[in-house]
């Protein structure tokens, strides 16, 4: 889509906020009003005052209702009176002008950068896993401005420049409609300037927002990675890495201030050429005789008014070109359709837990599947466990019952209805969910649990810990539950990060209960209480467990092992032991190593 129709589909984003605009338009009509007043108390002092020119009759009936003696020190007080009136008038009214606008500026800003925060959390973790976050938070929160900067240095610029131009050219044309002439025929150089620049002013305005971009995003990651920066040694080289990026980023900003410095001088030179004409022309007719010294000042006042908001006007086109680098940024967001959606038939659903995969195919990439022709059910109440080798599938399983991603091909249904016909909050609320790497929020403790269930009461909170076996350590914590905990639950160990997370699960009580690796943070004793208890919440439920700690899923209602994203054995542990295959081998390397074969035996080169 053309970058000016995308600038202009972000001012939905001022409609709600119509009356802030009315008042910024108001305010800034009033200042066009004082502005084109201003040259007038000149005019009189030239004229009437210092040449003794007849005052023109309305000033004259206006001046004898005012205080003060009359006659030409009358006049002069309020001249000198209505100059300092005008510019406190105008000062007022800019004050209001631009508090309105900062006002009407940043709700629009925020409006459009919570619609990109919501719709980043719509889009599916495949749009997620081919962007940097350092990106996506740059914008939502720097590109969103372009729809401040739209409407407060391009629109309403605009807006108030045309007004003082068709209201000054009228006035120049009643004082001397031949030099107005000759004024305003700069007009198309002017635009050719534009013209000229303007392109290659966006052109850089991309190269720099980018480069910004990848600077920030460096940043991001090396802060993400202290733990290995640190273990590795390498602070020198993200040191060394950020200086260049730095560097280029410092050339860019150079680059494009050299083309706006250009634009400006070109914007200037043709001004100043037009000044000049009209000064040589004014000054030929006042020698002339047939206008008047006061008539030229205010005619060459209104004419440096005229260039003002001709050149705001050849700079607002600078503007949109580096409004169009973040409006480009912002709509390819919101232009980007979610890869899991509602189907128009999709409803709200109370689910038992009745689960079936049927011939599911999914890929991360298009050349290649993650999984391939997966079938099996789940009944309810029941306990299924994937097991395999790492990268062969389990977790991606999950993720497509929860709707992360939508399979290539085949159907996965609860209670006998497509999950695509399940409105995706719905399903999502009656599936609890423990991640392989449990995230913590830094907010409170309590409110870490309660995050899947807002409204849960304190000692629902304390039951779920309990049964995560999180309650002691928690209780021992500064607040209790109350504690703050650090981003990312920096100030937790791995084993309590996942306990809170396990208890999140727990508190939520939906029918569904998939567990990712949940005891993979737990230490042995830890571990035998958290089973007990599992032991226990699992009852009524549907449970999926991946796991690579065989012992977790020992007692599981049937196990599926995968490898290389397809299902290669499934049935209890002990079915899945007799048969002596993939399961069997992953059993007794965690069990007992001592009776593996030598490497050499099992078809690769033994070292040497």
């Amino acid at each position: 889509m053309n970058s000016t129709l995308k600038q202009f589909r972000l001012l939905r984003y001022a409609r709600p906020h119509w009356s802030g605009l009315a008042v910024v338009l108001v305010t800034m009509l009033i200042s066009v009003g004082l502005s084109l007043a201003s040259p007038w108390p000149m005019k009189l002092l030239i004229d009437q005052i210092l040449n003794g020119q007849p005052v023109p009759p309305r000033i004259a009936a206006v001046l004898s209702l005012l205080p003060g003696p009359g006659g030409p020190r009358g006049l002069l007080l309020w001249v000198c009176l209505s100059t300092v009136l005008l510019f406190l008038a105008a000062a007022i009214a800019g004050v209001f002008n631009s508090s309105a606008s900062v006002r009407f500026g940043q709700r629009a800003t925020y409006d459009l950068g919570a619609d990109l925060f919501l719709h980043l959390q719509k889009l599916s973790l495949l749009f997620h896993r081919r962007r940097s976050v350092s990106d996506l938070m740059s914008r939502v929160t720097a590109d969103s401005y372009c729809v401040q900067t739209l409407v407060n240095a391009a629109l309403i610029p605009i807006l108030q420049s045309l007004i003082m131009l068709a209201t000054m050219f009228l006035i120049m044309w009643r004082l001397e409609p031949t030099m107005t002439l000759l004024s305003v025929a700069v007009a198309p150089l002017l635009l050719l300037s534009i013209r000229l620049f303007g392109k290659r002013m966006k052109g850089l305005g991309r190269e720099r927002r980018e480069l910004e971009v990848r600077m920030s995003s460096l940043v991001q990651q090396s802060l993400s990675a202290v733990p290995a920066v640190q273990a590795y040694g390498r602070e020198a080289l993200e040191h060394a890495r950020f200086r260049k990026y730095a560097d280029e980023t410092v050339e860019a900003y150079v680059r494009t201030n050299r083309a706006q410095m250009f634009f400006k001088l070109a914007v200037g030179l043709v001004t100043s050429v037009a000044t000049a004409a009209a000064m040589y022309l004014g000054g030929l007719y006042v020698l002339q005789g047939r206008i008047s010294v006061g008539t030229v000042l205010v005619f060459l006042s209104y004419l440096k008014s005229l260039y003002e908001p001709m050149n705001a006007m050849a700079q607002v086109a600078s503007s949109l070109q580096t409004i169009s680098v973040g409006s480009d940024r912002v709509m390819e967001v919101l232009d980007t359709a979610p890869d899991v959606k509602d189907s128009p038939d999709a409803e709200h659903a109370q689910l038992r837990g009745h689960v079936c995969f049927e011939k599911v195919t999914f890929g991360y990439d298009s050349g290649r599947s993650a999984l391939r022709d997966i079938s099996f059910e789940a009944d309810p109440g029941e306990v299924v466990a994937f097991v395999g080798p790492t990268g062969a599938g389990k977790t991606t399983l999950a993720s497509l019952l929860v709707r992360f991603f939508d399979p290539w091909s085949g159907t996965i249904s609860i209670d006998g209805r497509d999950v695509r016909q399940i409105l995706v909050r719905s399903l999502r609320e009656q599936i609890a969910i423990v991640l392989q790497e449990p995230f913590i929020f830094a907010t409170s403790v309590a409110e870490n649990i309660a995050y899947g269930k807002p409204d849960a009461t304190r000692e629902e909170i304390v039951a779920a810990a309990v049964a995560a076996n999180a309650d002691e350590f928690i209780r021992n914590l500064a607040q209790g539950y109350d504690t703050v905990v650090g981003e990312r639950g920096g100030t937790l160990s791995g084993g309590e990060k996942q306990r809170l997370s396990i208890a999140r699960a727990f508190l939520k009580d939906a029918p569904i209960l998939i567990l990712d690796e949940p005891t993979s943070s737990l230490d042995a004793r830890t571990e035998s209480l958290f089973l007990e208890a599992l032991d226990r919440l699992m009852k009524g439920r549907t449970t999926f467990i991946i796991a690579h700690r065989l012992s977790t899923i020992r007692n599981a209602d049937r196990i599926i092992v995968l490898e290389k994203g397809s299902v290669v054995e499934q049935g209890s542990h002990e079915e899945l032991i007799a048969q002596d295959g993939l399961y069997a081998l992953l059993h007794q390397k965690q069990f007992h190593p001592a009776r593996m074969p030598a490497v050499s035996e099992l078809g690769v080169p033994a070292r040497k």
